[in-house]
């Protein structure tokens, strides 16, 4: 249903469309990596950063059935040592919100986290108060760990963090009640 292409200049001017304000940009990014509005500048870091740092990330733009991008996905802080790393910079295309797409395109960047990659654990953070993310995430297997209260100000508010993760053993048991091999 979803599938995986690597994430390229080309896709910025869509990404660009799709983070149309500064509470879109933090939800997206969190607080340290991107300034708004995002430009064609600091994609291009984004992007030569994964490609050349040493623990590097795995950017992805994600298709539908219908060769349509409908979402973009990140795992980032890769650790080989650990075999770990984050989910992170999940986004689901605007117009493509409310089709279902979310776990299949998480459980797409997991197959290739656990399957190809050997990790044995992937973490994530979401903000509180992001209850479609958080059910995602939750429906695709994740396991809610802590909460790092108050840890975001976003303009006059501060935001709750949910950490959350999946390891190899339970993407596995997943796997075979889905039907899938591990």
């Amino acid at each position: 249903m979803i599938r995986l292409e690597s994430f390229d200049d080309r896709d910025f001017p869509r990404l660009m469309s799709w983070i149309d304000s500064r509470e879109m940009l933090l939800q997206w990014a969190g607080p340290r990596l991107f300034t708004f509005p995002l430009d064609t500048m600091q994609l291009t870091r984004y992007l030569f950063e994964a490609l050349t740092e040493p623990q590097g990330s795995r950017i992805f733009k994600a298709l539908d059935e219908e060769e349509r991008v409908v979402g973009h996905v990140e795992l980032g802080g890769i650790d080989r040592k650990n075999q770990s790393a984050t989910l992170c910079r999940v986004l689901v295309a605007p117009e493509a919100r409310g089709r279902g797409l979310c776990v299949p395109m998480i459980r797409s960047v997991l197959r290739v986290g656990f399957e190809e990659l050997a990790f044995r654990r992937i973490d994530l953070r979401v903000y509180a108060f992001n209850n479609p993310a958080l059910h995602c995430y939750e429906r695709a297997g994740f396991v809610r760990e802590g909460l790092l209260r108050q840890a975001v100000k976003a303009g006059d508010q501060y935001w709750d963090t949910v950490l959350m993760a999946i390891l190899r053993e339970e993407w596995a048991i997943l796997s075979v009640s889905a039907g899938n091999a591990p």
